[in-house]
């Protein structure tokens, strides 16, 4: 196929442009502008791509985690609960519908008398039923427990507190109102799989912020008072 059939390749008439238009030095050799500089992590990152990241707009994620910050905010860390909450949800549920299920094959034989056959088929539809209502369950219970969310920037603390299906609550609260940060890990299987509960004392009359099922809260306190640390530093010597 003849050149001047091809489709033009608008990746490198873009560069062609550059390189034509821009980097030629005055002794008429090629130059490459530095507009890339090195990422800490590893290869070199575009200056736009950097600042697109630092003037990121809060984003709305269906799934219902949400980024309560604004464009001057810098996020420190965004805490879940821990996964053993659920674990435990989902051991005490399963355990409940055994002895329900149990039960009913139990009792309901005597109940319908001599017909063992459709007393079979009531079980069976019957178990068929209370399997779904179980999954339907389980899974709207994970939705509620992973909606709740800590989050952490520079300047602000967010709690979100999922409370059932249609009922969310979103607090925030200020490094300025915070008057003291504690985690407590308490029990055998909170210290065997690290995780705790956080509380966030305010200064003023609103509520305390208590994020129960925490995973590593005593490395999220620490990042906390040093946020807040930073924080009133800043507005100190600005002052």
């Amino acid at each position: 196929m003849k050149a001047e059939n091809q489709r033009p390749n608008p990746v490198e008439d873009y560069l062609r442009k550059i390189i034509n238009e821009d980097s030629r030095a005055p002794d008429g050799k090629i130059k490459f502008a530095d507009s890339a500089t090195k990422s800490k992590n590893g290869p070199k990152q575009s200056p736009i791509t950097e600042e697109a990241f630092k003037q990121r707009k809060p984003v709305f994620d269906p799934t219902g985690r949400i980024e309560q910050i604004t464009d001057a905010e810098v996020k420190v860390a965004d805490v879940r609960r821990h996964p053993f909450g659920l674990i435990v949800l989902y051991v005490e549920f399963i355990v409940a519908t055994g002895l329900a299920i149990g039960l009913l094959a139990f009792l309901l034989p005597a109940a319908l008398g001599a017909n063992v056959e459709g007393a079979n088929l009531f079980i069976g539809l019957l178990v068929l039923l209370m399997s779904i209502l179980a999954l339907v369950f389980l899974v709207l219970a994970t939705r509620i427990y992973r909606g709740n969310q800590l989050i952490i920037t520079d300047q602000n603390v967010t709690q979100v507190q999922q409370i059932s299906l249609f009922n969310r609550k979103v607090s925030e609260l200020t490094m300025a109102n915070i008057e003291d940060v504690t985690s407590n890990t308490n029990g055998i299987f909170a210290t065997l799989f690290n995780f705790g509960t956080i509380t966030v004392e305010t200064a003023g009359e609103q509520n305390n912020f208590v994020f129960k099922y925490c995973p590593n809260p005593n490395a999220y306190a620490k990042a906390l008072q040093d946020a807040r640390s930073n924080f009133i530093r800043q507005h100190r010597s600005s002052h």
